[in-house]
């Protein structure tokens, strides 16, 4: 009998260490996705060059086009909609914000690239480079981790 009770009073204890467990896992997992998306996009948008600047010899991102492909990009990388909220069946519940939107062009480089407050990304640019970072919460599937907000930031640059 007192092994039944024992079984009985540690069962959820087990029950809300395994929802932990899980919870904690799927947030290594979703931020490393998450940086490889961006990573992604980020490649997609510094592609979007200027072909008159580059046959002067310059690197110069179309600007219009490089944010449209960066968000496609991540539309298709994340499970998105056309305004960054998630589509049914996607593992995200919150609506992705594209924070942080900048080309670098000009420069003497490598240069130390700085997006300063309140994101505070930092990178070594070797080139031009589009610069992202993006906002968005930890969906919490079991409501017994933190409540955490990623925010991540990527580059893409042409090494000249």
């Amino acid at each position: 009998m007192k092994w039944v009770i024992m079984i009985l009073l540690l069962s959820p204890i087990f029950f809300i260490y395994s929802a932990w467990n899980q919870d904690e896992h799927l947030q290594t997992k979703l931020k490393a996705n998450l940086k490889d998306g961006m990573d992604l996009a980020t490649h997609d948008a510094s592609l979007q060059i200027v072909e008159e600047e580059l046959e002067m010899g310059n690197i110069r991102f179309d600007p219009v086009e490089a944010e449209r492909v960066l968000r496609q990009s991540m539309q298709t990388s994340f499970k998105l909609d056309g305004l960054l909220q998630p589509l049914p069946g996607g593992i995200w519940r919150d609506p992705f914000e594209l924070v942080w939107f900048e080309r670098v062009e000009t420069g003497v480089f490598p240069q130390v690239y700085h997006s300063g407050p309140p994101y505070y990304y930092s990178d070594t640019l070797k080139g031009p480079a589009i610069i992202a970072i993006v906002k968005v919460k930890h969906p919490r599937y079991y409501g017994v981790s933190d409540d955490i907000t990623y925010v991540v930031g990527s580059s893409h640059e042409y090494v000249k």
